[in-house]
């Protein structure tokens, strides 16, 4: 078995058909400096750039930088700084054991041009000494000569600001060339920045102006995962409601690529294990095969309605997909909810209602206020009412002759819990489609459908 395939080996988002396209996009437009990735948070931006990056340091040096592990950290640029000279030492130096790492090289010429960009305060409060301990006089004579504030800095000094910066550039481009070299690697190399939309607003910003001014290089390429929604959200919070953060964000990044999770076939198929459940007859595929004797009307399957052409589809997957859809759940959170109802349906034994199991997992975990008026005879109508019309995603399960939403399903299990002996035998004129297997699948048994309340609370914990 190849690397390559360990690498991708749980890739069910097919996101490695995205990371090739990707680095041949890069590699071929010069000017594409800072890529952002961009999707919700819990939509799978880590594990896309974990494997794209494991898979593209066979042939590039690789940097990972985690920017929400170093948010506490007062001066990104050093944190950043660190995480490349750390990542770039030569196997064979002790500090790139894992105990070494841990241990700043303070004698790394990348920290030496650093210095004089870093505020001398801030040195000291990341590494733990001063900065003339840790540069020599005259390297603490520079340093002491930066203000805190580097756009200060700027002004007030320019040209040796701009001295500094180009010493600093050259000390990065040195460092990746070295480590390029000393693993028989092609440039250039690549930066991979995750969980910025996490971190606070002014680290983010900061972060992103370190990246604009001091590592546009030749020889490196930045791919940053964001949610750029959020970030936005966070760049007007520190700017102001008024301020054009979308347009600010725009000037530090180069191009934009958006993670696709609209088909999630593959990963259900893979992660939802086989649960005993009574079938609803919910048609998987759409297809309609016309009988010549059946002359009952079929309906047709609308633009929303859950269906997959890939064989081996189950019910219960389309079930799961559907709801994901309905409830807009984002993959990270998918596999919890899997998790819970495989453990309330472990509990609740054989033939589980499984449309009203995962209906109740998925809506409890939404924590949306209509889920505790469902256990309410007075406003349940309401609450699946409610919840369709102004949170939900339309989805709709096709059943030939049949298209439900949810939305109808839900209603006509609560009708059965709630219902007495007269609305019990009234409920039995009406049991087309899927109704009457819900129908005779609970009616002898409502004391085990009620159950299932409980039981997925006590799944809900589970995390």
């Amino acid at each position: 078995m190849s690397s390559e395939i360990d690498v991708w080996a749980d890739d069910f988002m097919n996101r490695k058909s995205s990371s090739d396209f990707l680095t041949k996009y890069i590699l071929a437009n010069e000017h594409v400096k800072v890529l952002n990735v961009n999707s919700p948070w819990g939509s799978g931006k880590t594990f896309f750039l974990d494997r794209w990056r494991k898979q593209l340091s066979k042939e590039h040096v690789c940097i990972f930088f985690n920017a929400w592990e170093t948010d506490y950290s007062a001066e990104p640029l050093l944190a950043l700084v660190t995480c490349v000279e750390q990542q770039t030492k030569d196997k064979l130096d002790i500090t790139a054991t894992e105990a070494g790492k841990r241990t700043v090289d303070l004698a790394a010429k990348i920290f030496k041009k650093a210095a004089p960009l870093i505020a001398k305060g801030l040195v000291r409060k990341y590494v733990g000494v001063e900065l003339n301990d840790l540069f020599g006089e005259e390297g603490g004579k520079d340093a002491v000569d930066a203000t805190e504030d580097l756009v200060s800095s700027l002004i007030e000094d320019q040209s040796k600001t701009t001295r500094h910066v180009e010493e600093f550039k050259a000390a990065v481009v040195e460092r990746l060339n070295v480590a390029a070299e000393n693993n028989n690697l092609k440039k250039p190399a690549f930066i991979f920045i995750d969980e910025l939309d996490r971190c606070r607003p002014t680290y983010a910003i900061e972060l992103l102006e370190r990246i604009k001014h001091f590592f546009e290089l030749d020889g490196c390429r930045f791919v940053i995962a964001s949610d750029s929604k959020q970030l936005a959200h966070s760049i007007r919070a520190v700017y102001g409601q008024g301020f054009s953060s979308e347009r600010y964000l725009n000037r530090f990044f180069d191009a934009e690529f958006n993670l696709d999770n609209g088909d999630i076939v593959d990963l259900v198929r893979n992660t939802l294990p086989v649960i005993s459940s009574m079938s609803l007859e919910l048609n998987v595929s759409g297809e309609v095969v016309h009988n010549f004797y059946d002359r009952s009307e079929v309906k047709q399957a609308q633009k929303n309605t859950i269906v997959s052409s890939v064989k081996g589809v189950t019910e219960n997957q389309i079930i799961v997909i559907g709801l994901c859809k309905y409830f807009k759940v984002e993959l990270r959170e998918l596999a919890n909810y899997i998790k819970q109802i495989k453990s309330a349906a472990d509990t609740i034994g054989e033939d589980v209602q499984f449309f009203w199991l995962a209906y109740l997992v998925f809506f409890k975990a939404s924590k949306a206020d209509e889920y505790a008026d469902l256990w309410d005879a007075d406003k349940w109508r309401k609450a699946i009412n409610s919840y369709e019309t102004t949170k939900a995603d339309m989805v709709t399960f096709y059943f030939i002759r049949d298209v439900s939403t949810p939305a109808d399903l839900a209603r006509y299990y609560l009708t059965i819990l709630y219902a007495d002996r007269q609305e019990i035998s009234q409920l039995s004129s009406d049991l087309h489609s899927w109704r009457h297997l819900v129908y005779y699948g609970t009616i002898n048994n409502v004391a085990r459908l009620r159950s299932y309340r409980d039981i997925v609370e006590l799944a809900h914990r589970l995390s």
